[in-house]
């Protein structure tokens, strides 16, 4: 290899590596030690030590006294510039709190990101029955109401790309079967609205709709509920009226 490749390729290296490293962190791991960094990217400690330094030094990590490390707050005031932050969460606010006090249930707005649903906001209370999901954290999109809606409206091959993979099956009721997945998410379409039963949960439903722009669903709200409370009629009534209100905040910035 050239000089000037290794030069120009090096910056690229570190950065790779660097992702690697904060692509550790997520809802199961929100503080790792150094060794552990090490173990999960399999880079050379001396390697991820030197990264990790000038990662804390930058403000992207932080690092306490337990001696692990954890997100910083650099990568939080970066992520408020982003137009998901800045836009749909400001946009949806308000429709949310509202959408809550009217059910009384897990509110949940989440976007398409890399074949999972993003979790961008969620507002729960102290009647909502208990969920896996959080803001900024991903979860199936075959298994969850605001994924399968995110997945209906994707481009058909787009969603046989989704459904070539090994798909996690949560609980016995999660829907894995290609064929069976196909035909559920022609009934999100053909609805417009989705539908879980115990699906990522034992014990809880979700019901979703899409928040369309310009013909093109660009986000999802939902609610989580518990099974005997799963009044499809009246839920859908009141997402649709959300999504609308949520799009038309979207149109008006």
């Amino acid at each position: 290899m050239s000089p000037a490749r290794v030069e120009s390729g090096a910056p690229t290296a570190l950065l790779e590596r660097a992702m690697e490293i904060l692509g550790c962190f997520d809802e199961k791991h929100s503080a790792l030690t150094l060794t552990q960094l090490a173990q999960l990217t399999k880079l050379p400690m001396s390697t991820c030590h030197r990264i990790v330094g000038t990662l804390e030094d930058g403000g992207f990590l932080s690092k306490g006294s337990d001696r692990k490390f954890r997100v910083g707050t650099k990568l939080w005031t970066i992520a408020q510039h982003a137009p998901l932050s800045e836009r749909l969460r400001e946009s949806a606010l308000p429709t949310l709190a509202r959408l809550y006090e009217e059910t009384g249930e897990n509110v949940t707005l989440a976007v398409l990101d890399r074949g999972q649903a993003l979790y961008v906001d969620r507002l729960v209370g102290e009647r909502s029955i208990p969920t896996i999901s959080r803001a900024g954290g991903h979860l199936p999109l075959h298994t969850t109401g605001v994924g399968k809606v995110l997945l209906a409206y994707q481009s058909e091959k787009a969603i046989e790309q989704y459904l070539s993979k090994p798909l996690p099956r949560p609980t016995p009721q999660s829907i894995t079967q290609p064929d069976a997945l196909r035909k559920d998410l022609a009934e999100v379409r053909k609805n417009g609205y989705s539908i879980t039963r115990q699906e990522m949960t034992r014990g809880s439903g979700s019901i979703a709709v899409p928040i369309m722009r310009n013909g093109r669903c660009v986000a999802a709200v939902g609610v989580i509920v518990h099974l005997n409370r799963l009044d499809v009629n009246r839920l859908v009534s009141t997402l649709t009226d959300a999504a609308a209100s949520i799009s038309a905040e979207l149109d008006g910035h």
